[in-house]
Protein backbone atom coordinates (compact mmCIF):
# COMPACT_ATOMS: atom_id res chain seq x y z
CA UNK A 1 0.00 0.00 0.00
CA UNK A 2 1.27 3.43 -0.63
CA UNK A 3 2.45 5.59 1.86
CA UNK A 4 -0.01 9.04 2.39
CA UNK A 5 1.81 12.01 1.71
CA UNK A 6 2.76 13.84 5.11
CA UNK A 7 1.59 17.50 6.45
CA UNK A 8 2.47 19.30 9.22
CA UNK A 9 0.13 22.14 10.93
CA UNK A 10 2.10 24.27 13.59
CA UNK A 11 -0.34 26.19 15.65
CA UNK A 12 3.46 28.52 17.03
CA UNK A 13 1.87 31.20 18.42
CA UNK A 14 -1.67 31.82 19.99
CA UNK A 15 -3.62 34.47 18.78
CA UNK A 16 -6.76 35.90 20.35
CA UNK A 17 -9.09 33.36 22.06
CA UNK A 18 -7.46 30.38 21.41
CA UNK A 19 -7.81 31.08 17.29
CA UNK A 20 -4.83 29.49 16.05
CA UNK A 21 -5.14 26.35 17.60
CA UNK A 22 -8.61 25.84 16.29
CA UNK A 23 -7.66 26.90 12.93
CA UNK A 24 -4.94 24.26 12.99
CA UNK A 25 -6.75 21.35 13.94
CA UNK A 26 -9.77 22.64 11.45
CA UNK A 27 -7.27 22.48 8.44
CA UNK A 28 -5.58 19.15 9.74
CA UNK A 29 -9.12 17.55 10.15
CA UNK A 30 -10.00 18.72 6.92
CA UNK A 31 -6.49 17.26 4.95
CA UNK A 32 -6.74 14.27 6.62
CA UNK A 33 -10.12 13.47 5.48
CA UNK A 34 -8.61 14.63 2.16
CA UNK A 35 -6.13 11.36 2.77
CA UNK A 36 -3.32 12.85 4.22
CA UNK A 37 -1.08 12.00 7.03
CA UNK A 38 -1.39 15.05 9.48
CA UNK A 39 0.54 15.69 12.05
CA UNK A 40 -0.31 18.82 14.88
CA UNK A 41 2.22 20.49 15.98
CA UNK A 42 1.16 23.20 19.06
CA UNK A 43 3.92 25.00 20.77
CA UNK A 44 5.49 28.02 22.56
CA UNK A 45 8.95 29.78 23.37
CA UNK A 46 8.66 27.70 26.59
CA UNK A 47 8.33 24.52 25.43
CA UNK A 48 11.82 22.93 24.45
CA UNK A 49 12.15 23.43 20.62
CA UNK A 50 15.01 21.01 20.14
CA UNK A 51 12.45 18.54 20.89
CA UNK A 52 9.98 20.15 18.98
CA UNK A 53 12.38 20.18 15.43
CA UNK A 54 14.78 17.76 15.86
CA UNK A 55 12.03 14.92 15.07
CA UNK A 56 10.97 16.62 11.62
CA UNK A 57 14.54 17.72 9.97
CA UNK A 58 15.30 15.55 6.73
CA UNK A 59 11.99 14.41 6.13
CA UNK A 60 9.49 14.83 3.15
CA UNK A 61 6.51 16.47 3.43
CA UNK A 62 3.58 17.75 1.30
CA UNK A 63 3.50 20.91 3.01
CA UNK A 64 3.64 23.02 6.22
CA UNK A 65 1.03 25.14 7.41
CA UNK A 66 1.38 27.97 10.48
CA UNK A 67 -1.17 31.13 10.98
CA UNK A 68 1.15 34.43 11.99
CA UNK A 69 4.31 32.16 12.16
CA UNK A 70 6.94 32.51 14.76
CA UNK A 71 8.47 30.03 13.31
CA UNK A 72 10.33 32.01 9.90
CA UNK A 73 12.92 33.94 12.63
CA UNK A 74 14.16 30.34 14.06
CA UNK A 75 17.55 29.45 13.29
CA UNK A 76 19.76 26.99 15.36
CA UNK A 77 23.36 27.71 16.44
CA UNK A 78 24.91 28.11 13.27
CA UNK A 79 22.32 30.19 11.68
CA UNK A 80 20.51 27.82 10.14
CA UNK A 81 16.61 28.39 9.69
CA UNK A 82 14.87 25.81 11.44
CA UNK A 83 12.31 25.51 8.47
CA UNK A 84 15.35 24.84 6.08
CA UNK A 85 15.90 21.36 7.53
CA UNK A 86 12.65 20.18 7.18
CA UNK A 87 11.68 19.42 3.23
CA UNK A 88 8.61 21.03 2.51
CA UNK A 89 6.88 24.03 1.30
CA UNK A 90 6.04 26.37 3.80
CA UNK A 91 2.79 28.37 4.30
CA UNK A 92 2.37 31.41 6.70
CA UNK A 93 -1.35 32.07 6.60
CA UNK A 94 -1.30 36.21 7.88
CA UNK A 95 -4.31 36.59 9.64
CA UNK A 96 -3.73 40.32 9.87
CA UNK A 97 -2.11 43.24 7.99
CA UNK A 98 1.09 42.10 6.57
CA UNK A 99 2.99 45.22 8.28
CA UNK A 100 2.60 43.56 12.20
CA UNK A 101 4.74 41.01 10.42
CA UNK A 102 7.58 42.37 9.57
CA UNK A 103 10.84 40.44 10.72
CA UNK A 104 8.76 37.11 10.16
CA UNK A 105 8.04 37.67 6.56
CA UNK A 106 11.76 38.96 6.29
CA UNK A 107 13.12 35.60 6.99
CA UNK A 108 15.87 34.45 4.55
CA UNK A 109 13.84 31.18 3.68
CA UNK A 110 14.30 28.84 0.94
CA UNK A 111 10.56 28.08 0.44
CA UNK A 112 8.55 30.94 2.71
CA UNK A 113 5.08 31.56 0.77
CA UNK A 114 2.14 33.51 2.21
CA UNK A 115 -2.26 33.25 2.14
CA UNK A 116 -3.73 36.39 3.31
CA UNK A 117 -7.02 37.27 4.10
CA UNK A 118 -7.11 40.43 2.00
CA UNK A 119 -5.97 41.26 -1.97
CA UNK A 120 -4.55 44.87 -0.78
CA UNK A 121 -2.19 43.07 1.62
CA UNK A 122 -1.46 40.52 -1.12
CA UNK A 123 -0.05 42.94 -3.45
CA UNK A 124 1.63 44.65 -0.45
CA UNK A 125 3.70 41.78 0.34
CA UNK A 126 4.52 40.69 -3.12
CA UNK A 127 6.08 44.54 -3.55
CA UNK A 128 7.79 45.14 -0.62
CA UNK A 129 8.73 41.44 0.71
CA UNK A 130 10.56 40.25 -2.14
CA UNK A 131 11.98 36.77 0.50
CA UNK A 132 8.58 35.82 0.20
CA UNK A 133 8.07 33.44 -3.27
CA UNK A 134 4.75 33.17 -3.92
CA UNK A 135 1.39 34.56 -2.23
CA UNK A 136 -2.57 34.02 -2.36
CA UNK A 137 -5.69 35.84 -1.15
CA UNK A 138 -7.98 32.85 0.50
CA UNK A 139 -10.31 33.74 3.55
CA UNK A 140 -10.88 31.60 6.20
CA UNK A 141 -13.06 28.40 6.26
CA UNK A 142 -16.18 28.52 9.23
CA UNK A 143 -17.63 25.89 11.14
CA UNK A 144 -21.04 24.74 12.36
CA UNK A 145 -22.07 24.80 15.94
CA UNK A 146 -21.74 21.22 17.34
CA UNK A 147 -24.96 21.51 19.40
CA UNK A 148 -27.09 23.18 16.92
CA UNK A 149 -30.21 23.99 18.23
CA UNK A 150 -32.88 27.01 17.86
CA UNK A 151 -32.67 30.50 17.19
CA UNK A 152 -33.31 32.09 20.91
CA UNK A 153 -32.65 35.73 20.00
CA UNK A 154 -35.06 37.88 17.46
CA UNK A 155 -34.56 40.89 19.03
CA UNK A 156 -30.79 42.02 18.86
CA UNK A 157 -27.64 42.60 16.49
CA UNK A 158 -24.75 40.21 17.50
CA UNK A 159 -20.79 41.51 17.52
CA UNK A 160 -18.20 39.52 18.26
CA UNK A 161 -14.78 41.17 18.46
CA UNK A 162 -12.23 42.75 21.04
CA UNK A 163 -12.85 46.57 21.71
CA UNK A 164 -10.11 49.04 23.11
CA UNK A 165 -10.52 52.75 23.04
CA UNK A 166 -9.73 54.77 20.35
CA UNK A 167 -8.85 57.74 22.14
CA UNK A 168 -6.06 55.67 24.21
CA UNK A 169 -4.48 54.20 21.07
CA UNK A 170 -4.79 58.20 19.59
CA UNK A 171 -2.74 59.38 22.50
CA UNK A 172 0.20 56.38 21.58
CA UNK A 173 -0.05 57.95 18.45
CA UNK A 174 0.64 61.31 19.97
CA UNK A 175 3.31 60.79 21.97
CA UNK A 176 5.13 59.26 18.54
CA UNK A 177 8.38 60.40 17.36
CA UNK A 178 8.66 62.99 14.81
CA UNK A 179 7.61 62.48 11.18
CA UNK A 180 5.77 59.41 12.73
CA UNK A 181 3.57 61.16 14.49
CA UNK A 182 2.45 63.57 11.95
CA UNK A 183 2.44 60.63 9.31
CA UNK A 184 0.26 58.10 11.63
CA UNK A 185 -2.08 61.64 12.39
CA UNK A 186 -2.78 61.93 8.69
CA UNK A 187 -3.54 58.53 7.91
CA UNK A 188 -5.85 58.04 10.70
CA UNK A 189 -7.93 60.68 8.93
CA UNK A 190 -7.08 59.87 5.56
CA UNK A 191 -8.95 56.61 6.47
CA UNK A 192 -11.47 57.81 8.46
CA UNK A 193 -12.66 59.84 5.75
CA UNK A 194 -12.80 56.92 3.11
CA UNK A 195 -12.60 53.48 5.23
CA UNK A 196 -12.05 51.32 2.43
CA UNK A 197 -8.58 53.41 1.77
CA UNK A 198 -6.21 50.47 2.11
CA UNK A 199 -3.52 51.76 4.83
CA UNK A 200 -0.62 51.03 2.12
CA UNK A 201 -2.06 52.90 -0.38
CA UNK A 202 -2.75 56.19 2.00
CA UNK A 203 0.71 56.28 3.11
CA UNK A 204 1.81 56.30 -0.19
CA UNK A 205 -0.74 59.29 -1.36
CA UNK A 206 0.27 60.81 2.03
CA UNK A 207 4.17 60.58 0.87
CA UNK A 208 3.42 62.03 -2.20
CA UNK A 209 1.47 65.03 -1.11
CA UNK A 210 5.00 65.68 2.14
CA UNK A 211 6.79 65.67 -1.78
CA UNK A 212 8.80 62.27 -0.72
CA UNK A 213 9.74 59.26 -1.59
CA UNK A 214 11.01 55.92 0.35
CA UNK A 215 12.67 53.00 -1.20
CA UNK A 216 10.39 49.89 -0.58
CA UNK A 217 12.64 48.22 2.33
CA UNK A 218 12.23 51.57 4.24
CA UNK A 219 8.38 52.00 3.47
CA UNK A 220 7.34 48.69 4.67
CA UNK A 221 9.63 49.36 8.16
CA UNK A 222 7.93 52.27 8.56
CA UNK A 223 4.48 50.70 7.98
CA UNK A 224 5.57 48.29 10.74
CA UNK A 225 6.24 50.81 13.16
CA UNK A 226 2.69 52.55 12.49
CA UNK A 227 1.00 49.67 13.58
CA UNK A 228 -1.09 51.81 16.21
CA UNK A 229 -3.30 52.75 13.03
CA UNK A 230 -4.77 49.98 12.30
CA UNK A 231 -5.32 49.18 15.48
CA UNK A 232 -7.37 53.12 15.97
CA UNK A 233 -8.40 52.47 12.77
CA UNK A 234 -10.53 48.84 13.86
CA UNK A 235 -11.93 50.30 17.20
CA UNK A 236 -12.98 53.57 16.11
CA UNK A 237 -15.38 52.07 13.32
CA UNK A 238 -16.28 49.30 16.01
CA UNK A 239 -17.46 52.32 18.49
CA UNK A 240 -19.06 54.25 15.71
CA UNK A 241 -21.17 51.43 14.77
CA UNK A 242 -22.49 50.89 18.05
CA UNK A 243 -22.82 54.74 18.78
CA UNK A 244 -25.03 54.58 15.36
CA UNK A 245 -26.81 51.55 16.37
CA UNK A 246 -27.47 52.40 19.90
CA UNK A 247 -28.50 56.24 19.42
CA UNK A 248 -31.21 54.43 17.65
CA UNK A 249 -32.53 52.15 20.43
CA UNK A 250 -31.65 49.35 18.14
CA UNK A 251 -30.84 46.15 20.55
CA UNK A 252 -26.72 45.45 20.55
CA UNK A 253 -25.09 42.34 22.33
CA UNK A 254 -21.62 42.72 22.33
CA UNK A 255 -18.88 39.84 23.33
CA UNK A 256 -15.24 39.74 23.42
CA UNK A 257 -12.61 40.80 25.26
CA UNK A 258 -12.33 44.75 26.19
CA UNK A 259 -16.09 46.22 26.33
CA UNK A 260 -15.82 47.62 29.20
CA UNK A 261 -13.80 50.27 27.96
CA UNK A 262 -17.04 51.30 25.33
CA UNK A 263 -19.36 53.93 26.69
CA UNK A 264 -21.81 55.53 25.22
CA UNK A 265 -25.16 58.12 26.03
CA UNK A 266 -27.37 55.84 26.20
CA UNK A 267 -26.63 52.03 26.95
CA UNK A 268 -29.91 51.04 27.53
CA UNK A 269 -29.98 48.54 24.34
CA UNK A 270 -26.80 46.92 24.96
CA UNK A 271 -25.58 44.18 26.31
CA UNK A 272 -22.11 43.03 27.18
CA UNK A 273 -21.08 39.42 27.76
CA UNK A 274 -17.63 37.52 28.35
CA UNK A 275 -15.68 36.80 26.08
CA UNK A 276 -15.49 32.56 24.69
CA UNK A 277 -12.58 30.71 23.05
CA UNK A 278 -13.29 30.88 19.53
CA UNK A 279 -14.32 27.10 19.21
CA UNK A 280 -17.44 28.02 21.35
CA UNK A 281 -18.32 31.62 19.51
CA UNK A 282 -20.18 29.09 17.06
CA UNK A 283 -22.14 27.86 19.73
CA UNK A 284 -23.07 31.61 20.39
CA UNK A 285 -23.64 32.62 16.94
CA UNK A 286 -25.88 29.96 16.07
CA UNK A 287 -28.45 31.35 18.62
CA UNK A 288 -28.53 34.15 16.91
CA UNK A 289 -30.09 35.56 14.05
CA UNK A 290 -28.33 39.02 12.78
CA UNK A 291 -24.70 38.67 13.03
CA UNK A 292 -23.09 42.81 12.85
CA UNK A 293 -19.27 42.74 11.04
CA UNK A 294 -16.92 45.70 11.09
CA UNK A 295 -13.88 44.97 9.90
CA UNK A 296 -12.01 48.61 8.19
CA UNK A 297 -9.06 46.85 8.47
CA UNK A 298 -9.59 44.04 5.67
CA UNK A 299 -10.60 47.03 2.43
CA UNK A 300 -10.28 44.17 0.06
CA UNK A 301 -11.05 40.95 1.93
CA UNK A 302 -13.13 39.57 4.55
CA UNK A 303 -12.86 39.05 8.02
CA UNK A 304 -13.78 35.10 9.37
CA UNK A 305 -17.18 36.40 10.59
CA UNK A 306 -18.48 36.66 7.49
CA UNK A 307 -18.59 32.64 6.84
CA UNK A 308 -18.85 32.06 10.70
CA UNK A 309 -22.38 33.76 10.27
CA UNK A 310 -23.28 31.89 6.99
CA UNK A 311 -22.47 28.31 8.08
CA UNK A 312 -24.50 28.87 11.68
CA UNK A 313 -27.83 30.39 9.67
CA UNK A 314 -27.12 34.46 11.01
CA UNK A 315 -27.69 36.98 8.53
CA UNK A 316 -24.46 38.53 8.44
CA UNK A 317 -24.87 42.90 8.04
CA UNK A 318 -21.37 43.82 6.92
CA UNK A 319 -19.39 46.89 5.90
CA UNK A 320 -19.40 46.85 2.31
CA UNK A 321 -15.60 46.97 0.30
CA UNK A 322 -14.83 45.87 -3.26
CA UNK A 323 -14.11 42.62 -2.77
CA UNK A 324 -17.20 41.55 -0.51
CA UNK A 325 -19.14 43.55 -3.72
CA UNK A 326 -17.43 41.28 -5.98
CA UNK A 327 -18.19 37.88 -3.98
CA UNK A 328 -21.54 38.72 -2.94
CA UNK A 329 -25.03 40.24 -3.79
CA UNK A 330 -26.67 42.46 -1.11
CA UNK A 331 -29.68 40.64 -0.17
CA UNK A 332 -28.75 37.82 -1.10
CA UNK A 333 -26.34 35.97 0.96
CA UNK A 334 -25.32 39.24 3.27
CA UNK A 335 -26.52 42.50 3.55
CA UNK A 336 -24.27 45.69 3.26
CA UNK A 337 -24.08 48.85 4.33
CA UNK A 338 -21.36 52.20 4.18
CA UNK A 339 -19.09 52.68 7.01
CA UNK A 340 -19.07 56.48 5.64
CA UNK A 341 -23.35 56.75 6.22
CA UNK A 342 -24.14 55.13 9.34
CA UNK A 343 -28.07 55.61 8.79
CA UNK A 344 -27.61 52.70 6.19
CA UNK A 345 -26.50 50.67 8.71
CA UNK A 346 -29.24 51.31 10.89
CA UNK A 347 -32.02 51.28 8.29
CA UNK A 348 -30.42 47.82 7.46
CA UNK A 349 -30.31 46.28 11.00
CA UNK A 350 -34.29 47.74 11.70
CA UNK A 351 -34.96 45.59 8.46
CA UNK A 352 -33.00 42.68 9.37
CA UNK A 353 -34.84 42.39 12.98
CA UNK A 354 -38.26 43.23 11.84
CA UNK A 355 -38.83 40.78 8.48
CA UNK A 356 -38.49 37.28 9.22
CA UNK A 357 -38.73 36.41 5.69
CA UNK A 358 -35.66 37.88 4.60
CA UNK A 359 -33.82 36.72 7.36
CA UNK A 360 -34.70 33.25 6.17
CA UNK A 361 -34.16 33.80 3.09
CA UNK A 362 -30.62 34.96 3.19
CA UNK A 363 -29.67 32.58 5.64
CA UNK A 364 -30.55 29.94 3.52
CA UNK A 365 -28.55 31.64 0.58
CA UNK A 366 -25.60 32.12 2.55
CA UNK A 367 -26.03 28.61 4.28
CA UNK A 368 -25.67 27.40 0.43
CA UNK A 369 -23.03 29.38 -0.32
CA UNK A 370 -20.79 28.20 2.75
CA UNK A 371 -21.12 24.52 2.07
CA UNK A 372 -19.87 25.13 -1.41
CA UNK A 373 -16.75 27.86 -0.66
CA UNK A 374 -16.02 28.27 2.82
CA UNK A 375 -15.55 24.45 4.64
CA UNK A 376 -12.90 23.99 5.91
CA UNK A 377 -12.30 21.24 3.44
CA UNK A 378 -12.82 23.44 0.48
CA UNK A 379 -9.30 25.86 2.08
CA UNK A 380 -8.17 22.43 2.37
CA UNK A 381 -8.05 21.88 -1.42
CA UNK A 382 -7.33 25.23 -2.16
CA UNK A 383 -4.25 25.44 -0.18
CA UNK A 384 -2.87 22.07 -2.14
CA UNK A 385 -3.58 23.35 -5.17
CA UNK A 386 -1.73 26.68 -4.45
CA UNK A 387 1.24 23.91 -3.47
CA UNK A 388 0.96 22.49 -6.44
CA UNK A 389 1.73 25.98 -7.96
CA UNK A 390 4.04 26.70 -5.53
CA UNK A 391 6.41 23.34 -6.16
CA UNK A 392 5.97 23.76 -10.21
Amino acid sequence: MQEKEKIIVFSSREICYQSSSFFANQMADAFEKLGFDVSVCEFDVQDDLDAVFQPLYGKKYRLLLDFNSTITRMVEEDGTPVLDKIDGPFFDYILDHPLFHYNCLNANLKNLNGIFLDEAQEAYVKRYYPRVKQTLTMPLGAAEAVTGGGKTETDTVLFMGTYDDPDSIYEMVSLSPEPLKTYMKELIEMRIEDPVLPMEAGFRELLKAHGEELPDDQFALLMNAMYPVDAFIRDYFRKAVLDALLAEKLPVTVFGEGWEKYSCGDEHSLRREPAVPFALSFERITKAHVLLNVSPIFNRGMHDRVPAGMANHAVVLTDENPYLRRTFTDGKELLFYSLEKPDTLCEQAERTLTDVRLREKIAASAYETFEREYTWKRRAEQILAFAEEVEA
